[in-house]
């Protein structure tokens, strides 16, 4: 894909987000901004846009203290909402404790901190929608790393233009507020446009150096694993499992109402206990089955991203012989009579 001009960049941008109905008019947007080639652009086009449609951007920047010079991505992100004349709003966090604390990684941490930080501010400033930098090449990426670890159905679908966000962090007292939607602007554009943007712009960015590091999964995919999939199997391989992850979504859009239909039947809630009634599940479609065990695991307190497919195999597994255990990230499940019961396992505080 040849890059684009860039008022037909900022065009595309802007009709891939009239076309999923990401941003409506008027609408208050947070615009997750870290200071790479990707938040950058995101912001260079909303702000573009901005007053036509009446988006009231504010710009909103954390850092993650993992480097020593961190503090200087924040100053870039102050400069530049401050040319553009757009609210800035900024917080550091400890990812590193939050790791430790967790036991889970700094990336993961770092997640969940951004995404808590994103939805705190939004619902302090009254604003409706999460504005993030993810692009094409991000969504191949995604669909290979998830295919890697092992998932399959929602989890290849990758990441839809737009989805409700809660705080990730909150207690689960704090859970029950409104969600706040996230939404994906360049979902559409690949990185190599993205950057021909930038230049056309003159739009300097800031470079992360943990985003070369082969330690991370998601690093590797991206410097060894789509490259060697471009050069001997598909040059457009990027595109073809965007594309993939597109058919994937829609599917699964059909499937999860056929489950929302199948769900008041087969599935017991009180609070975070869900109790599977066995003669309801039975009688579903195994391709319902699957997704109805993994909406009431992730309702028991799984962490859907951790939820891979050998987990809802031990779960089916678990529900035709009637006895034993099986522990899932984040909840617990037990057989009882006629049924299967899911508990969540308290997190590392």
């Amino acid at each position: 894909m040849s890059a684009l001009p860039p008022r037909e960049f900022a065009r595309a941008v802007r009709d891939f987000a009239v076309g999923h109905d990401l941003l409506p008019m008027g609408a208050g947007v947070i615009v997750g901004v870290s200071g790479g080639p990707d938040s950058m652009a995101l912001l260079r086009v909303l702000h573009e846009w901005a007053a036509p449609f009446r988006w009231r951007l504010r710009v909103a920047h954390l850092d993650h203290a993992l480097r020593r010079n961190s503090v200087v991505d924040a100053r870039f992100v102050r400069a530049a909402a401050g040319r553009m004349g757009l609210p800035f709003v900024a917080a550091r966090t400890a990812v590193e404790t939050l790791a430790r604390r967790r036991k889970i990684s700094p990336e993961e941490a770092g997640r969940l901190a951004r995404y808590s930080f994103l939805v705190r501010t939004a619902r302090r400033l009254g604003a409706t929608r999460i504005a993030v930098g993810h692009h094409a090449d991000d969504q191949a990426e995604t669909v290979l790393m998830r295919l890697i670890r092992g998932a399959a159905g929602t989890g290849l679908s990758g990441m839809a233009p737009a989805r409700s966000l809660h705080d990730p962090l909150a207690k689960p007292a704090r859970r029950i507020l409104p969600a706040v939607t996230l939404v994906r602007p360049l979902l559409g554009r690949t990185r190599a446009e993205i950057l021909a943007y930038l230049k056309a712009r003159q739009q300097r960015w800031r470079t992360d150096p943990t985003n070369r590091s082969p330690d991370h999964l998601r690093n590797r995919i991206r410097a060894r694993l789509l490259p060697l999939l471009t050069r001997e199997y598909n040059p457009n391989i990027r595109a073809v499992l965007a594309r993939a992850a597109t058919t994937l979504a829609a599917d699964e859009s059909f499937l999860e109402d056929a489950v929302d239909r199948a769900w008041p039947r087969a599935v017991q809630v009180s609070g975070r206990r869900i109790t599977i009634r066995l003669v309801s599940l039975l009688r579903l479609h195994p391709a319902l089955q699957a997704r109805l065990l993994r909406r009431a695991a992730v309702a028991a307190g799984a962490d859907p991203r951790r939820l891979a497919q050998s987990h809802l195999d031990a779960l089916a597994r678990l529900a035709r012989i009637g006895t034993g255990a099986a522990h899932l990230p984040g909840c617990r499940a037990s057989a009882v009579r006629h049924g299967v019961l899911l508990r969540p396992v308290p997190l590392g505080l």
